[in-house]
């Protein structure tokens, strides 16, 4: 009967923590009615941070495009007219294309502020219309890479007949050595 009595003091023991921490703590539905009572004016600062966050991305991603405008005008190289190939001192195994067509604008830029404008308005234009005439004379000289690479010592057989009327023995070249 030991165990009774120490079970109706643990039980006692507990229901006096269990008035303590009602004394302690709020009722619910007060906590209830005051988050009810707040959550109008979170939802505003929610509001105007979601804006916040949604204007700075939109400045951040216009300066981004603007910033790679810049870097890829500024990475255009201005072109040099070729009339001809090099001197002859400086003559490689290879020839120079020749571009035709290539016109550099004039170098002269006056003081007025509109001038600057359309001088650069026409290199641009010039830029421009050249752009095509640069792209096809690098298109018509590539070579690749791994064509040597590709090349053997027995392609004339891989890409020629045997002519009907060789030797026998001429003929035996194009079957496989069965002879091990």
């Amino acid at each position: 009967m030991e165990l009774a009595g120490s079970e109706e003091n643990i039980q006692a023991l507990f229901r006096e923590l269990k008035l303590a921490d009602q004394g302690v703590t709020p009722e619910f539905i007060r906590v209830w009615n005051r988050a009810q009572a707040t959550r109008p004016e979170s939802s505003r600062i929610f509001q105007i941070s979601l804006a916040l966050a949604t204007a700075l991305l939109v400045i951040t991603l216009s300066s981004l495009v603007l910033w790679s405008q810049n870097w890829r005008r500024s990475r255009q190289t201005n072109p040099a007219i070729v009339t001809g190939p090099a001197a002859p001192a400086a003559r490689s195994a290879t020839p120079e294309p020749t571009l035709l067509g290539l016109v550099e604008p004039p170098n002269h830029v006056k003081s007025k502020h509109w001038d600057r404008k359309i001088v650069a308005r026409r290199h641009a234009d010039l830029n421009a219309r050249n752009t095509p005439i640069r792209e096809a004379v690098s298109i018509s000289n590539w070579q690749s890479p791994t064509a040597k690479l590709l090349q053997s010592p027995a392609d004339h057989v891989l890409t020629s007949l045997p002519q009907l009327d060789c030797s026998l023995t001429n003929l035996k070249t194009f079957l496989p050595n069965t002879t091990q």
